[in-house]
C-alpha cells in the first residue's frame, strides 16, 4: 500500500511528466494538495501546475492552492519577458563581436518547447561560449552594463565551469559557461563542443538567437540531474523531457550513444524508468532498474530543499571524524567569498570580523544540525549507494 506522502509525491511527479490522470489523484487530501503546492513552489513548478489544474475544475483541489498557482503563473509571465530581453541583448552583443554562443537548457526549453514561456520559469540565463573566448565574452558583457552579482567571489576559468555570475542591466543573473560540467567528467568539453556546433538559429524578437539542439539539451539534462545534482534539482527534469520529446527533434540513438560512452548509461536508464513509472507505461528494460533505486530517486526529486546541503555534506564525508575535522576547520576559516555572501559586498581585514559571528552561526547550524539528524545520515548513506549504482558501466554488473 502506497503511503499518503508517497501518493502526493507520485502525483506531483506524474503531473510534471504529463500524466493527466495520476492514479493517486482521488486519494489526496487538502493537506496533500498543500504539500504538492509547496513542493511545486520549491522547484518552480507552480505555473505548470496552474495550467494543469485550470483544465481540471472537478479535481478536489483547495481554492487557496489554485489561487497560489495562478499568482505564480502571472508573476512568471512578467519575469519571462525580462529574461527574454536579456537573451536577445546578449545575442546581439556576441553576434556583433563574432563570438559563437549557445543558450542552454532553460532558455531553449522555455522559449521553444513549452506551450508558453511562463510555464517553465527561469532563475537565470545559462550561456555557453568556447573556452578560448570566455574571458573576452565576459569582459564584453561587463563593458555593456553587466555587473558582478553581489556577494560572489572573483575567480577565473580554473575554478568552476562558469565565470562569476553577472547581472544584466535589468537584474537577470547570467552564468557564462566555458564548460558544460565540472572538468573531472570526461565528456565536459565534448558535450560543450557539440552544443556550440549543433546550435539552432531561432528568430526571436526580430533577432536570431542561438539555441541548444533538443538532442544535446536532453543529454545536458541527464548530466545536470544525475552527475551534478543527484536528482535533487527537482521534478522539472520530467517536464523538460516531455517538452523535448513532443518536439520530435530528439535523436534518441545519439542520446543513447553519448550517454553510454561517457558513463551516463545507468543515469539515462533510471530517468527513462522513472518517467515510465509515473506515466503508468511499460518499458522494455524497466525491470533492470531496481524498485528501491526508483523510489529513492523519486524522493530525492521532491525532497525539502532546506535539507539539500546537509545531505550533500553527509554523503560526501561518510566518516564522522572527517566531518568534524573538516567542519571545524571550515568554520574557523571562512573565505572572502563566504563573508561576501553575508555582507553583500567585499569585506577584508578588521571589517570582516563584523560578519564572522554570523558566518559561524549559519555554518554551525548546517554542520552540527546534520550530525543530530540520524534520519538524514541514513538517507545520505542511501544517496551514496545511488551514486555508486549510477557509476556502474552496464546493467550486467548489477545482476
Amino acid at each position: 500500500m502506497v503511503s499518503q506522502i508517497h501518493a502526493a509525491r507520485d502525483t506531483l511527479l506524474a503531473l510534471s511528466a504529463g500524466n493527466a490522470d495520476p492514479c493517486h489523484i482521488a486519494s489526496l487530501t487538502q493537506e496533500d494538495w498543500q504539500w504538492v503546492c509547496d513542493r511545486a513552489e520549491d522547484y518552480r513548478l507552480q505555473p505548470l501546475l496552474h495550467a494543469i489544474l485550470d483544465v481540471q475544475p472537478d479535481w478536489p483541489v483547495p481554492g487557496s492552492v489554485r489561487q497560489t498557482c495562478l499568482d505564480a503563473h502571472r508573476h512568471s509571465v512578467f519575469r519571462s519577458l525580462i529574461i527574454q530581453h536579456a537573451l536577445v541583448d546578449i545575442g546581439r552583443l556576441f553576434d556583433h563581436a563574432n563570438i559563437p554562443y549557445v543558450a542552454l537548457k532553460g532558455a531553449s526549453l522555455s522559449l521553444e518547447f513549452y506551450d508558453e514561456p511562463a510555464l517553465r520559469p527561469m532563475r537565470d540565463l545559462d550561456i555557453l561560449v568556447a573556452p578560448h573566448q570566455a574571458e573576452s565574452a565576459y569582459d564584453l558583457l561587463k563593458a555593456n552594463g553587466y555587473t558582478k552579482y553581489p556577494g560572489k567571489a572573483d575567480y577565473g576559468m580554473e575554478f568552476a565551469h562558469h565565470l562569476p555570475i553577472l547581472l544584466s542591466p535589468k537584474g537577470v543573473p547570467i552564468e557564462l559557461h566555458h564548460r558544460i560540467a565540472p572538468r573531472d567528467w570526461s565528456g565536459s568539453l565534448v558535450l560543450g563542443e557539440q552544443l556550440l556546433a549543433n546550435a539552432r538559429k531561432v528568430t526571436f524578437q526580430s533577432h536570431e538567437v542561438r539555441m541548444a539542439h533538443p538532442t544535446d539539451t536532453l543529454i545536458h539534462l541527464v548530466v545536470h540531474a544525475c552527475l551534478q545534482h543527484l536528482f535533487d534539482n527537482g521534478p522539472n527534469l520530467l517536464s523538460d523531457i516531455r517538452a523535448l520529446e513532443q518536439s520530435g527533434l530528439v535523436d534518441w540513438d545519439r542520446v543513447e550513444s553519448f550517454t553510454g560512452e561517457y558513463g551516463l548509461g545507468q543515469s539515462l536508464a533510471l530517468i527513462k524508468a522513472l518517467k515510465a513509472k509515473v506515466m503508468g507505461e511499460q518499458l522494455a528494460d524497466d525491470s533492470k532498474v531496481p524498485n528501491d533505486v526508483l523510489d529513492h530517486a523519486a524522493s530525492l526529486m521532491t525532497q525539502d530543499p532546506e535539507e539539500h546541503w546537509q545531505r550533500h555534506l553527509l554523503r560526501r564525508r561518510r566518516s564522522l571524524w572527517q566531518r568534524m575535522v573538516e567542519g571545524i576547520g571550515r568554520a574557523l576559516k571562512p573565505t572572502d567569498g563566504d563573508l561576501r555572501k553575508i555582507a553583500k559586498r567585499d569585506v577584508k581585514g578588521l571589517a570582516a570580523l563584523r560578519y564572522y559571528p554570523q558566518w559561524l552561526w549559519s555554518r554551525g547550524r548546517v554542520y552540527i544540525g546534520a550530525e543530530f539528524r540520524r534520519d538524514l545520515d541514513q538517507q545520505a548513506a542511501t544517496d551514496a549507494q545511488l551514486e555508486t549504482w549510477l557509476r556502474r558501466p552496464s546493467f550486467s554488473d548489477c545482476d
